[in-house]
C-alpha cells in the first residue's frame, strides 16, 4: 500500500484542556465558558476528556428522569397515539433548537443544550394538569411552597436521582441555575435563594427558555391540525402576516390538514422565522450593553438579552392565545386532564393512608431520609414518587390498587 498513515498516536485527540482552550478562543465575549464554572456542590475531579457542561449534558442524558419524558404528556396524552409529541420528543426540539442560537450567538452550545435536555424532567404525568393537581396536593397537606415542575426538576438533578455516590447528579452551579430560573408563559417559579444574586440567569439558560416556547408553539400547532381541532384557514384568519406568508409562499393553504402536517413546511419555516427574529433582536441588546458584554453583565439586566422583537413577541403571544382556546382548553382534551388528575389525587390518597403499599425502594427512602411518622415527611415522599412516574405507569398503579380484577405484579419505582 502505497503512501503512510497516520498513527494513533500522532492524532490531535481534544483533552479537556484543548476544548477549555478553544471555547475561550471561539465564544464571545458573554458566553459561560466552562473552565470558568463557580462547581459543583459535592467535590469531584475534572473529566480528562471532557468540560465541566459536556459532563452536565451527558448525565442528564443517561438519567432515569429523561428516560420517563418518552411516556409522560407534552398535550395529547402520551398513549393516545404515536403521532403527538410527548414530553421527550418536545425536549428534544428545544434541545435542537437551543443548539442553534446558541451556535448562532457564539454561546456555550454544551451547557445550553444541557438546560434545554433537563428543562422538564420535574414535570408529572398528564402534564401541566398533574402538575396543577399535585400542587393542590401539596398545599393541602402543608408542603411548604406546593409543587412546581422546575423547582421539583432542581431536586431531581440535586437529590432524586441515584446514579452516583452521592445524591442526584450533582451538576456544575451554571445548569442548575438554568433549571431554578426557567419563566415559560405558562409558569414563573419563585427562584431559590441561592439563584437570586442577578436577576437574570445566563445568556444559555436564557436560549434555553425562549427556546422551549419557540418549539411548543410550533410543534403544538402542528399536532392540533394534524388532529383537526382546527382548519389552515381558521390560522390564516388570526390576520398573523407572516404565517399567511408562510403558508402561501408553500402553496399549503389547500392542503388537507394531514397532508399539511406532514408537509412540515409550515413548522420548519416558522422555526426558522422566529430564530432569525431572536438573532435579530439578541444582537440589539447585547450591543447596547457595550461592545463585549460580560456573563455578568448579562445576568445583571431587568430583561433578558435573548428575546423577540416586539412585533414578532406578540405573534407568539396570538398564537398562544389561540391553543389556548382551540387546543388546551378544548373539552376532549380537558376531559383526559381531569381523569388524570382525578387519578393522581387518588392515588396520592390511597399511598397517604397506606405508605406500606408503596414500592419498595421508596419505603426504603423514605425510612432511611427522614421521619416515616411525620405526615409532612410522607407526602413529600409520595409527591416525589407520584411527579416520577409516567402516565402509563400511573394508569397501571391504579388498575393494581383499585380493580379487584387486577394482577399482583411487582411495582417499580
Amino acid at each position: 500500500m502505497g503512501g503512510s498513515r497516520l498513527s494513533y498516536n500522532s492524532l490531535m485527540i481534544r483533552n479537556r484542556e484543548a476544548l477549555e482552550s478553544q471555547e475561550e478562543n471561539t465564544l464571545a465575549s458573554f458566553a459561560t465558558r466552562s473552565s470558568e464554572s463557580r462547581g459543583r456542590v459535592h467535590a469531584e475531579p475534572p473529566p480528562k476528556l471532557r468540560t465541566a457542561h459536556q459532563r452536565d449534558r451527558d448525565r442528564v442524558l443517561h438519567s432515569e428522569a429523561f428516560r420517563r419524558l418518552q411516556h409522560k404528556t407534552q398535550v395529547f396524552v402520551a398513549y393516545e397515539g404515536d403521532h403527538y409529541r410527548t414530553r421527550l420528543t418536545h425536549t428534544l426540539e428545544v434541545s435542537q433548537i437551543s443548539r442553534s442560537l446558541a451556535a448562532f450567538l457564539g454561546a456555550n452550545v454544551d451547557l445550553a443544550n444541557c438546560i434545554a435536555l433537563m428543562h422538564d424532567l420535574g414535570h408529572p404525568p398528564f402534564g401541566h394538569q398533574g402538575e396543577v393537581e399535585l400542587n393542590l396536593l401539596a398545599t393541602e397537606h402543608g408542603l411548604k411552597g406546593g409543587f412546581d415542575h422546575n423547582l421539583h426538576g432542581l431536586r431531581v438533578v440535586d437529590f432524586l436521582e441515584r446514579r452516583y455516590s452521592f445524591p442526584g447528579l450533582n451538576l456544575s452551579w451554571e445548569a442548575r441555575e438554568g433549571i431554578a430560573k426557567h419563566p415559560t408563559t405558562f409558569d414563573d417559579p419563585e427562584t431559590p435563594l441561592e439563584f437570586r444574586e442577578t436577576p437574570q440567569p445566563g445568556v444559555e439558560a436564557q436560549i434555553a427558555s425562549l427556546g422551549d416556547t419557540l418549539a411548543y408553539v410550533s410543534h403544538d400547532l402542528e399536532d392540533a391540525l394534524f388532529t383537526g381541532f382546527f382548519t389552515i384557514g381558521e390560522v390564516m384568519a388570526l390576520g398573523l402576516d407572516p404565517i399567511n406568508k408562510l403558508i402561501r409562499d408553500e402553496g399549503l393553504e389547500n392542503l388537507a390538514p394531514r397532508r399539511f402536517v406532514r408537509h412540515g413546511s409550515l413548522t420548519r419555516r416558522l422555526i426558522g422565522f422566529l430564530v432569525a427574529a431572536v438573532l435579530d433582536e439578541t444582537e440589539r441588546r447585547l450591543l447596547a450593553i457595550g461592545p463585549a458584554p460580560t456573563p455578568g453583565e448579562v445576568r445583571a439586566q431587568p430583561e433578558p438579552v435573548v428575546s423577540l422583537p416586539e412585533d414578532e413577541e406578540e405573534l407568539v403571544a396570538v398564537l398562544i392565545g389561540f391553543l389556548l382556546e382551540r387546543v388546551y382548553r378544548h373539552p376532549s382534551v380537558e376531559i383526559m386532564c381531569d381523569k388524570g388528575r382525578r387519578l393522581l389525587r387518588h392515588l396520592f390518597e390511597h399511598y397517604a393512608s397506606h405508605p406500606g403499599h408503596l414500592p419498595r425502594q421508596t419505603q426504603e427512602r423514605l425510612r432511611a431520609e427522614g421521619d416515616e411518622s411525620d405526615p409532612l415527611h410522607v407526602a413529600r415522599s409520595i409527591l416525589d414518587f407520584l411527579a416520577g412516574i409516567t402516565d402509563r405507569h400511573a394508569v397501571l398503579l391504579y388498575d393494581q390498587v383499585f380493580s379487584p380484577s387486577s394482577p399482583l405484579v411487582p411495582q417499580i419505582d
